[in-house]
């Protein structure tokens, strides 16, 4: 009897041990590491039922746990590894002992692939090419409706998800290589699992409500597919840009139903919600009222305001950027909002991506509306407080604007060509102006055909400025076939005609950008060419990359600008006259010198430089200046 209830109580140890045992947190968080990283520490998230109440144990050569630091919320824990640099690529073995016994689970740490090709930064000599991944095509149409998602596919409506997909991006590529770019970005792919609402038309299809940080949305594709997306571009010599967000998340993301920390988020009801006044952040008479409602407040309803001053959450963060920059083998990042979290925090980042990827390059959203303001978040600024933003890149917006009002107003001292002409003038202020993300459109501004009155004349001119000034151009999806769209979001960002099977033309063939021209009564074909060729032509041209710029002032709405090295001197004119000018080149002597022909590249004919330059009225030049023709 007693022998009976021995092996009894040993069975029942038994299947208690082996039930503890099953147990693996529900989350946890990066999904796999790599060994020989430069930084070794690693900080796990661990999410599951009480899994705060476990202590933890490792058993694998060369890792070491350091501490673990438990939250108020006992659902959480934070496990901090060093990787040492004698681990091996494998699978860690993990021990969460509790109160019912012990259990284990792996972790992988996985081998780093070959970086070359990869993390490869970008620079003035690059052309970027803004993708909205829902609207430029839909290579997998099963996907577009995932059961249990929240949201399916309408294409009938603006502000609904329309089912571009990454698959659509790599049947396309060869399209984007042929049209002269070398770098993409692609608005955001994480996971927005966020429901659509019909009534108050707040789509999501964008992708800056974020649900899972570490999960591309599986109405995009997958992890893998974005991989396999990445290394074909590279194949065609194309970078990719990804577009991360540290400011908010969306309400449905999974840490919003049971939060680490009382502070992971900012409390809404306090903050209420930003004022988009971030002018605040280097106001020196600025109210503490008026900083914290433009750091803390909620940038929508749909999106909360992350607190990376929690130094769990600032952690989490930046390790989710190494993870994708490491795993997918990205070439830079476009950091959405970069002004709106805290500072020191944005600078922290940056300052660790770059000293873990030093060819690595990103670009920081700031929206602000004069250079100074612009400039100040780029690294290196002389700010009174000593703050430095390690930021290499910031969008230029200043110049956006002044090539748009320029465009559209009546030419004066301060207005039409002057006023780019001025805005350039600034660039004392930056640190490296040639570093700037320089556009004409991109996702959040009315098109640039719109905002030009859909004027071809001014496109032209547009383009040519955009292609030879200083920065980092970037053109928006469509722009090149004369789209247009203004007002609300969604109206900027229709659909690419052609990436659909249903769609009646093809822009993305020669044939449908014919076609949608003669529809359209515009040169579409003839735009798409003149992007094509001055995309091409700016490859090979070191002296637009990183050339000095020298400019004067403009005469008669006619502005003129050189770019020269040791190499070689480009001559630009882009006159925004309603007549022909005569420009007198003894006027520009200093760099025109004993230069005798102009090799002008848009026309692709050979002009002769004697005393004066005849330029059509609205046309732009670009002239490679030579000796003999």
């Amino acid at each position: 009897m007693k022998k009976a209830i021995s092996i009894s109580l040993l069975l029942l140890g038994f299947l208690i041990t082996h039930c503890v045992s099953a147990y693996t947190p529900e989350r946890t968080e990066p999904p796999f590491w790599w060994t020989g990283m430069k930084n070794q520490e690693l900080q796990l998230m661990m999410y599951g039922e009480g899994v705060g109440d476990m202590r933890v144990s490792v058993d694998y050569p060369g890792v070491i746990l350091s501490r673990t630091i438990r939250v108020e919320n006992p659902n959480y824990l934070f496990v901090d590894l060093i990787i040492g640099e004698d681990a091996r690529p494998g699978m860690v073995s993990i021990t969460l002992q509790s109160a019912e016994g012990a259990s284990s689970f792996e972790y992988e740490l996985k081998e780093r692939r070959d970086n070359r090709n990869r993390h490869q930064g970008f620079d003035a000599s690059d052309v970027i090419y803004l993708i909205m991944p829902d609207r430029f095509a839909n290579g997998d149409p099963s996907i577009s409706e995932i059961e249990g998602m929240l949201e399916g596919v309408d294409r009938n409506e603006p502000f609904a998800r329309h089912g571009g997909d990454i698959q659509g991006i790599i049947d396309h590529l060869d399209y984007i290589y042929e049209l002269g770019m070398t770098a993409l970005w692609l608005n955001p792919i994480m996971e927005n699992d966020m429901p659509y609402e019909y009534s108050e038309r707040v789509g999501f299809y964008h992708g800056y409500a974020a649900t899972d940080k570490y999960k591309v949305d599986r109405r995009f594709g997958t992890n893998e597919l974005f991989v396999e997306m990445v290394d074909e571009a590279h194949k065609r010599g194309l970078k990719v840009i990804m577009d991360k967000i540290h400011n908010h998340i969306g309400t449905h993301h999974w840490w919003m139903d049971d939060l680490p920390t009382s502070d992971w988020i900012h409390d809404q009801e306090r903050y209420g919600n930003t004022s988009f006044r971030t002018n605040t952040i280097m106001d020196p008479y600025a109210s503490k009222k008026d900083y914290e409602t433009t750091v803390k407040g909620w940038f929508v309803d749909e999106m909360p305001d992350l607190n990376q001053r929690n130094e769990l959450l600032a952690t989490y963060l930046i390790q989710n950027t190494i993870w994708w920059i490491e795993y997918a083998g990205i070439d830079g990042i476009r950091m959405d909002t970069h002004p709106y979290p805290f500072k020191d925090y944005m600078a922290r980042w940056s300052r660790e991506i770059l000293e873990a990827y030093p060819d690595f390059n990103i670009v920081g959203e700031v929206w602000m509306p004069n250079v100074a303001m612009t400039a100040w978040w780029q690294y290196d600024f002389p700010t009174r407080s000593g703050y430095n933003s390690y930021l290499p890149s910031v969008t230029d917006f200043p110049l956006y604007s002044a090539i748009v009002a320029g465009l559209n107003e009546e030419p004066g001292w301060d207005t039409g060509m002057n006023r780019i002409y001025l805005t350039l003038g600034q660039d004392f202020l930056y640190t490296d102006p040639f570093e700037n993300v320089i556009f004409v459109d991109n996702h959040d501004v009315d098109r640039f055909f719109s905002s030009i009155g859909e004027d071809y004349e001014k496109f032209r001119l547009a383009m040519a400025l955009l292609y030879t000034t200083r920065g980092v151009p970037q053109v928006f999806y469509g722009t090149e076939i004369l789209k247009t769209g203004a007002g609300l979001d969604a109206h900027k960002r229709k659909d690419f005609p052609g990436g659909w099977p249903e769609d009646p033309v093809n822009a993305f063939t020669e044939e449908g950008r014919a076609e949608l021209g003669e529809k359209r009564g515009l040169p579409v074909t003839e735009a798409f060419e003149l992007v094509k060729k001055l995309s091409w032509w700016r490859q090979d041209k070191p002296v637009i990359h990183n050339g000095k710029l020298t400019h004067f002032i403009p005469e008669d709405n006619a502005y003129v600008f050189f770019r020269h090295n040791e190499n070689e001197t480009v001559m630009v004119v882009i006159n925004a006259s309603g007549e022909e000018v005569s420009l007198d080149l003894n006027r520009f002597s200093e760099l025109v010198r004993e230069f005798r022909y102009g090799y002008e590249v848009i026309s692709e004919s050979t002009v002769e430089l004697g005393h004066t330059l005849s330029v059509p009225a609205m046309t732009p030049m670009i002239l490679e200046l030579r000796y003999r023709r």
